[in-house]
């Protein structure tokens, strides 16, 4: 049953709408600007987390807010039950931090009626459901499916129009709101000095919850501390902008005490946050839970968070669960995750989110069928003498038979180049990608004692390229573009031309393969351009229908038209549909 509900066409649409929104917004207002400083902030925050809380608790209980630090969920919970009377109505907001702990699961056991504020969070608290999304809990769900839950659950005869969906669930809310005892919502961010705990939504239910009930339980992680009110508003834009494609959200709550009717209480939780701050992984702490790294992941458009996580979903989601919930949860996630790298170019806080779930992959064990022939694949040896100052290293997938003309096509322009060539060995991305971290480093090693005989190391593979330029940096040359660059006259073309942009290629700044084959080569715009294929080296072998179904979406219905692309495995992923109308960039010079 499970592989028939496997993929989701309401999170496609959603997710593509959201991206599209996202790029429009942060080219208008040069939102890249801010990124910077905020990530600056953060991470001068977080360093100094210990001591920003002792100050903000010591503040907030001059102001009349009780601080309470939990260890984890169990601790939060008690802390939670304590201060509760018997069969209380609780009005909650939407928590991904509460989600992680089962906050509103353990009130109801215990005889609390508590309801979800938030509209997505109540359809899906209806049906019995976890959040599908950091932002968007219902994302999976379509108007029709909402329209057929509340005339079942409420027997009503509502149609599928989205307003008188949302009216009926606003007037059923706000009885709730009138009566409620106690209020539960997160917190985006806690400011140190002065002390202030700052929520944003769209739809106001944080504000009521806030405000209306007598007894107010904030529940946020030890990773939302900042120091102070400097720069603030600009990391809420891009939270914002990220999240949603709006420049300012509709409300935002800022408190500082209690109204004078109320009691507050902050329980600020820890659950594995401690341990991530200070782990190698400790940058995802960075994670503001914008989910912009879900909406751009070809595999999260396809299947949903549900399919690709439980309280956190994507690549992120996979080190963040590994910290806050269970390792084996978090290993099942990152099975799921194709290293493509489209998440990291748009994360506002600049996590390195496939290279950390690499790392994170070297606690679990690899299937045997990935695992032997990545083994196997000898590290480079130069055996030859070094005759010329440049070198041509081939990469292990040139060196097969379907490459064969690629490879007539590389030795070609060695002397040209003058370079000698190094076919023997891997570049050890693959290695590093599934998590196999001391093979990947032998291989670098090996290459850097040979690269470091030449001034420039061209490489005709993309992502080899993208993956030994961070480490080699400049001497590192993609082959198409330098090739190109041997030709003064612009080639004719005899066929269509589309470009497929290497995934690995889209987070190298100040490089762009397309623009540079441009100026000597006719090459169309196409509208599947920067979508992933799916391969991402085995992710085929190891998830074919997910594989398959990202592939799906480059399909054209022409005919009288060719693809270039310069890595080889999208090339093999390519041919999968595209057959002998996908070239190697190489191919065209």
């Amino acid at each position: 049953m499970w592989l028939f509900n496997l993929f989701n066409e309401n999170v496609y649409r959603a997710t593509n709408h959201t991206v599209e929104k996202k790029h429009k917004l942060f080219n208008e207002k040069k939102l890249n600007d801010l990124i910077p400083l905020a990530v600056e902030k953060r991470k001068k925050s977080l360093g100094n987390a210990d001591k920003l809380w002792l100050e903000a608790k010591k503040n907030f209980e001059k102001n009349g807010i009780e601080v309470f630090f939990a260890e984890n969920g169990k601790e939060a919970r008690d802390f939670i039950k304590s201060k509760l009377k018997e069969n209380e109505l609780i009005v909650k907001g939407k928590s991904l931090t509460t989600e992680e702990i089962q906050l509103r699961q353990f009130l109801e056991k215990i005889g609390h009626e508590v309801i979800e504020t938030d509209l997505g969070e109540w359809i899906i608290q209806q049906r019995n459901e976890l959040p599908s999304h950091f932002t968007a809990p219902a994302l999976h769900l379509s108007a029709e499916d909402v329209r057929k839950m509340i005339n079942k659950k409420f027997k009503t005869k509502l149609s599928s129009n989205i307003q008188e969906l949302t009216d009926f669930v606003r007037k059923h809310l706000r009885e709730k709101f009138l009566k409620a005892t106690t209020g539960i919502i997160g917190a985006n961010f806690v400011i140190a000095n002065p002390s202030t705990i700052i929520a944003v939504s769209n739809e106001g239910n944080i504000s009521l919850s806030a405000r209306l009930p007598e007894k107010i339980f904030v529940v946020t992680g030890y990773d939302r501390i900042y120091d102070n009110a400097e720069n603030m508003e600009n990391i809420q834009k891009l939270l914002t902008s990220s999240a949603t494609g709006q420049y300012y959200t509709s409300y935002i709550d800022f408190i500082k005490k209690p109204l004078p009717h109320q009691e507050i209480f902050l329980i600020v939780l820890d659950n594995g946050r401690k341990a991530l701050l200070n782990s190698e992984f400790k940058d995802a702490a960075r994670c503001i839970r914008c989910a912009s790294c879900l909406n751009i992941c070809p595999v999260y458009k396809e299947i949903g968070g549900h399919k690709f996580g439980k309280v956190y979903h994507g690549g992120i989601g996979s080190l963040l669960t590994a910290f806050t919930g269970n390792k084996k949860d978090a290993g099942k996630i990152a099975e799921f995750c194709l290293r493509c790298g489209s998440c990291e170019p748009e994360c506002p806080m600049e996590i390195p989110i496939s290279k950390l779930v690499a790392k994170l992959s070297s606690n679990y064990n690899l299937p045997v069928y990935l695992k032997i022939p990545l083994k196997m694949m000898k590290e480079s040896k130069n055996e030859s003498e070094k005759k010329n100052k440049n070198l041509i290293f081939v990469g292990c997938a040139f060196r097969t038979p379907m490459f064969k003309k690629v490879n007539k096509k590389i030795k070609s322009y060695a002397k040209i180049l003058n370079a000698d060539i190094v076919e023997q060995g891997c570049c050890g991305m693959p290695h590093f990608y599934k998590g196999l971290l001391d093979e990947s480093e032998r291989r670098v090693k090996s290459l850097g004692e040979i690269f470091k005989n030449y001034e420039t190391v061209y490489i005709p593979c993309s992502s080899g390229f993208s993956f030994l330029k961070e480490r080699f940096g400049e001497k590192i040359k993609l082959m198409s573009v330098e090739v190109s660059k041997l030709y003064k006259n612009k080639k004719e073309n005899n066929i269509k031309t589309y470009y497929h942009l290497p995934c690995h290629l889209k987070h190298l700044k100040d490089f762009n393969e397309k623009s540079e084959l441009l100026k000597i080569i006719e090459i169309e715009d196409w509208e599947h351009e920067e979508k992933c294929c799916g391969s991402a080296g085995t992710f085929w072998i190891s998830h074919p229908l997910i594989s398959k179904k990202i592939l799906s979406r480059k399909r054209e219905k022409e005919q009288d038209f060719e693809i270039i692309t310069s890595c080889p495995s999208c090339y093999i992923q390519l041919k999968r549909i595209f057959k002998e109308r996908v070239k190697h960039s190489m191919e065209k010079f």
